[in-house]
């Protein structure tokens, strides 16, 4: 009986499948639009289904007639996306990963799809995801022949999307192009930049920052990037990302030079929510500097990452000098040093005193008896003596700016302080 029942599944399998391919390709043939070959999908498959972009934008559903109680269509029917709750979850359960990797439909039947199966699909565009699929499976299971019309309908919507890229927003715009040239180094030429800018009637604003987003998971990449692009670029204005091999490049531009600070809050929401790290440089104000602002990016990020900093969002004023050291080797670090530094380190050595840490403290309260004395809980008049004996043992002169810089410095880039 078993072989017999297989034998009379695989002739019907084909007339089946040959079936929806026939009329699933004749929208293909006579260039319908997505949302009748979505209509037309469902119906064969008795199954509700939602195509959305990348950045989870509702491109096509149709229910099918069903009442589809799920969180993520309901969302997606309200809003015409899937709600931020929706994608942090996928990236959460590696729903994202595992579409991205898989290179057919799959059926998933676990953690989010537990109470509703669904098949999930990329609509490959351009070599690159362009969109989503998921079909519900509702009061039938999905068989072999739903996995292969689910493979056949993104191949015929990827062609479809291909011919009308514009339905995607998918085609980079003439700004990102520009930042992607500067920072690859075929535009050096301030006179080709503004060229560049007023073919595409873009106009800066005096101040940029940019800041490098990167996963915190151990797999390269990001998963929903183009999604997280959508969401940062509609919630600051002025603002651009670009993909990067590191991850995504958030350029911020503005009137006035507090161009993170009034974003801080949203960056971070987005960085713990979709297990990010965020490395931006200082302010500048050319743009034709754009390459060297990104790779001092790089360099906060490699150098957060190997001090293992905790925070999700890391400053170039907070690793400067950790960047200043490592970009030393060992021996240029030695001739940077200091000789009154190294004398009054000698003197802390000798007699157990712990006068550079004093004088640094001394520094960074900006040369106040008063401030300082209070970080180290002693009192002024103790502080002050102290300074005068520092300058005794090393003859350091304090009313010097330059000495006292070098000699900071010096601590920095020996790892003492």
């Amino acid at each position: 009986m078993k072989s017999s029942k297989r034998s009379s599944s695989e002739t019907t399998f084909p007339s089946e499948f040959a079936r929806r391919k026939d009329l699933l390709t004749d929208h293909l043939l006579k260039k319908k639009p997505l949302d009748e070959l979505i209509h037309t999908a469902a119906t064969l498959m008795h199954c509700p289904i939602i195509l959305t972009t990348s950045y989870y934008r509702v491109l096509a559903m149709d229910d099918c007639g069903y009442e589809v109680d799920d969180s993520v269509w309901q969302a997606a029917r309200e809003t015409g996306y899937c709600s931020a709750e929706s994608v942090a979850l996928f990236e959460s359960e590696g729903i994202t990963r595992h579409v991205l990797s898989e290179p057919s439909a799959f059926l998933l039947n676990e953690g989010l799809a537990s109470r509703i199966p669904r098949i999930l699909q990329k609509v490959m565009v351009f070599g690159k995801p362009g969109a989503y699929i998921g079909l519900f499976q509702m009061d039938h299971p999905f068989d072999s022949v739903d996995l292969q019309t689910a493979n056949l309908l993104c191949d015929i919507l990827s062609a479809m999307l291909e011919r009308d890229p514009m339905s995607l927003s998918f085609s980079m715009s003439i700004h990102e192009s520009i930042l992607l040239e500067l920072i690859q180094g075929a535009i050096t030429s301030p006179n080709v930049l503004n060229d560049r800018l007023r073919t595409a009637f873009w106009s800066p604003k005096p101040f940029f920052q940019c800041i490098l987003i990167t996963s915190g998971s151990q797999s390269s990449g990001i998963d929903n990037a183009d999604y997280l692009s959508f969401a940062i670029v509609g919630a600051i204005p002025d603002s651009h990302i670009i993909h990067v091999p590191e991850g995504l490049l958030l350029l911020l531009n503005g009137m006035d030079e507090n161009l993170m600070e009034p974003h801080v809050p949203f960056l971070q929401r987005q960085a713990d929510r979709y297990d990010l790290y965020m490395n931006s440089a200082n302010v500048f104000r050319k743009l034709i500097h754009l390459k060297a602002f990104y790779e001092t990016c790089i360099l906060v990020h490699q150098t957060a990452k190997r001090q293992n900093r905790p925070e999700r969002i890391t400053r170039f004023d907070s690793v400067v000098f950790p960047v200043i050291t490592e970009s030393l080797g060992t021996r240029a670090r030695l001739t940077f040093a200091q000789d009154k530094y190294k004398k009054l380190a000698a003197y802390d050595r000798v007699h157990g005193t712990d006068y550079c840490q004093t004088l640094n403290t001394y520094i960074e309260c900006g040369c106040s008896a008063t401030t300082a004395a209070a970080s180290l809980y002693v009192h002024r008049n103790t502080m002050t003596k102290r300074i005068s004996r520092i300058a005794e043992i090393c003859g350091i002169d304090l009313g010097s700016g330059s000495e006292l810089v070098h000699f900071y410095l010096t601590g920095k880039l020996l790892g003492k302080s």
